[in-house]
């Protein structure tokens, strides 16, 4: 970032665009783009809380960024794993000399990466995940870079979460969708109410272990290759 570009006029309008995303993806992939415009960094990823114990990289500048989130999600160790797990921010100076990652420095070192900046991404009520900054220099990320790094963290778990519920939303409006499509099927083959159609996909659930929307899914599905008039009887 320019020194004479004004850092709070710069992240708010960061902030206004990120509103702007509506998927995770596309949200993602913009606060990893920023963050290298942000900061010394040459490349940025995101490594996301899917659940617990379970990540994914959901934005890297670089297929490189995405095979240095592998190694720490595979060998349990490095800045990331430990500003999700342990405190929110973790800076590595130099790969080849710092001790405290034995197996992942050494392999990043041998990826061009000398410098790694990991911040916490988090929402009041869950752990994002975190946002990690790489450069091929030694010493790369100075205290300026820390804190911009940390305010810019804060704009993208806000806007992170936001795109984590809208998304959520819609998922949730879809399955309603059709489970809906499915009660009306069910109905209109076995002559039945929507609650007793709506308890034999419940069941159905239960019994196979699979979502309730799945099941539904798998109703609509037949509906198309199979003849609702075919004689056979509600079970």
């Amino acid at each position: 970032m320019s020194d004479t570009m004004d850092e709070a006029d710069f992240l708010s309008r960061i902030a206004l665009e990120l509103d702007a995303e509506l998927t995770m993806s596309s949200t993602a992939e913009l606060i990893a783009e920023y963050a290298c415009l942000t900061t010394a960094a040459d490349e940025c990823g995101i490594l996301y809380a899917m659940a617990r114990n379970r990540w994914t990289t959901s934005a890297a500048t670089s297929a490189r960024v995405t095979e240095i989130h592998q190694l720490q999600v595979t060998l349990n160790e490095g800045p990331c794993v430990d500003s999700i797990h342990k405190e929110p921010t973790y800076i590595c100076h130099d790969t080849s000399t710092d001790v405290r990652w034995p197996r992942w420095c050494p392999a990043v070192t041998e990826l061009g990466i000398r410098s790694a900046l990991s911040i916490r991404l988090e929402s009041k009520n869950r752990n994002l995940g975190a946002l990690n900054l790489y450069a091929e220099a030694v010493d790369a990320f100075g205290p300026k870079d820390i804190a911009i790094a940390q305010n810019f963290a804060r704009h993208a778990s806000i806007a992170l979460s936001s795109a984590f519920t809208q998304q959520g939303l819609s998922i949730a409006i879809d399955a309603r969708t059709f489970i809906g499509q499915a009660q009306g099927i069910l109905m209109g083959r076995y002559g039945i109410g929507a609650e007793q159609a709506f308890e034999y996909l419940r069941r159905r659930s239960q019994q196979e272990n699979v979502k309730l929307s799945d099941i539904a899914h798998d109703v609509i599905d037949h509906q198309r290759t199979k003849n609702p008039d075919n004689g056979d009887s509600y079970p």
